[in-house]
């Protein structure tokens, strides 16, 4: 089996040129964020669901590069700031990525699936060739559809988006990478952190809602909500839901720790990451008019991105083995109960619906808690004497 460079060590904890790297991201989510606030139907939502998954494959390819190799030497790091380079350029590209600005997101996405490429032979010290040559056809195959998109218009731009997306999903079910080794600690703690990063573009949305309005209860009252809401999302996957992934990964055997790695945070992401920007679209109008009803579409960006969230969830949970039927049936009343929040805010007020989708989250927080909480408990009583 191809192991990595004894001279390159795999790092145990993420790194400040890694957190740099991951700073791109909150721009990724505020452009994504742009899109369907300026575009709010089913079409501003399949450009932001095609972008995104597009997108955070090749970020996470990223995590999964830095998670073997460290980023201390000049030449990684050159490499990485060109591919810094490359996702700025696509979320700048991002909100006119299926019209004007198409060409530019190809060609910078190929630029990034080169640089990754280049790290990932870098990363191994024999049979290099071998394991790039398992991605790379994949990896290029998506650029060079998004590239041929940026010359087509209409139906033809949404089937190549389409299948750039698809060609990811048959590496990750078809692709023979079960050698391949990952550093667990920091791959789960790396995508965490880039989740927080995402999460933070919900404190952007607070201030761009705010701007230069004057404080006063109803918007101070807003502001609170719109910071429990952002608690409500952290506690759901940082209660316990990392921890559960780190410790399955750890002991799941080599052959499928890559497949259970992958479902986790390549597919169960994408829905995460989707609720956090339909949510944050959705608070700016909170924050601008708090007593005021929502408009249709900022209600049901709201109620449909953290039902979206508890979704990923339930999707994550399930591929780290950490779901169980109690959670499972908790997570169905969530989606249900989020989605129902919608009339609430478009017959009465946009914080009575941000308030309600809170009590909703934290809830579901608390019933996937107690079965940690009793396990907890047991380990610590005293066995029984007998008499």
């Amino acid at each position: 089996m191809t192991r990595p460079k004894a001279t390159t060590p795999a790092p145990t904890r993420v790194t400040t040129f890694e957190l740099f790297f991951d700073l791109v991201f909150v721009l990724t989510i505020t452009r994504l964020t742009g899109i369907i606030h300026h575009e709010p139907d089913l079409i501003g939502f399949l450009t932001m669901v095609l972008v995104l998954a597009n997108v955070w494959w090749m970020y996470s390819g990223y995590g999964w590069v830095t998670s073997n190799t460290g980023t201390s030497t000049l030449t990684r790091r050159v490499l990485l700031f060109v591919a810094m380079a490359g996702f700025l350029v696509m979320a700048i590209a991002a909100p006119n990525a299926f019209g004007a600005d198409g060409l530019a997101f190809g060609l910078a996405y190929l630029v990034i699936v080169v640089v990754h490429l280049g790290l990932f032979a870098m990363t191994y010290e024999h049979g290099a060739a071998r394991e790039v040559l398992q991605v790379a056809p994949y990896n290029l195959g998506s650029a060079a559809l998004l590239i041929i998109a940026g010359f087509v218009e209409g139906a033809a731009d949404w089937w190549l988006w389409g299948a750039a997306a698809a060609l990811h999903v048959v590496l990750l079910e078809f692709g023979r990478y079960r050698s391949f080794p990952l550093s667990q600690a920091h791959f789960v703690e790396r995508n965490g952190i880039v989740l927080i990063v995402a999460l933070g573009e919900s404190m952007v949305a607070l201030g761009l809602g705010i701007g230069d309005h004057p404080l006063s209860p109803a918007l101070l009252m807003a502001a609170i909500l719109g910071l429990a809401l952002a608690a409500a999302l952290w506690t759901l996957y940082f209660l316990d839901a990392d921890a559960a992934a780190e410790r399955t990964l750890e002991s799941a055997p080599s052959e499928s720790r890559l497949r259970i790695a992958g479902l986790a945070f390549s597919y169960a992401f994408v829905p995460l990451l989707g609720g956090i920007v339909m949510i944050s679209a959705a608070l700016t109008e909170v924050l601008e008019h708090p007593l005021a009803p929502l408009t249709s579409a900022n209600a049901a960006f709201l109620a449909g991105g953290a039902a979206l969230y508890v979704l990923g969830i339930a999707a994550f949970r399930q591929a780290v083995g950490a779901a169980g039927g109690r959670r499972w049936w908790a997570s169905i009343v969530a989606v249900a109960a989020c989605a129902a929040t919608f009339w609430l805010g478009t017959l009465t007020a946009a914080v009575a619906q941000v308030a309600a989708v809170v009590v909703v989250l934290f809830a579901l927080a608390a019933v996937a808690h107690l079965p940690r909480r009793r396990v907890a408990s047991s380990a610590t009583e005293p066995e029984a004497v007998p008499r």
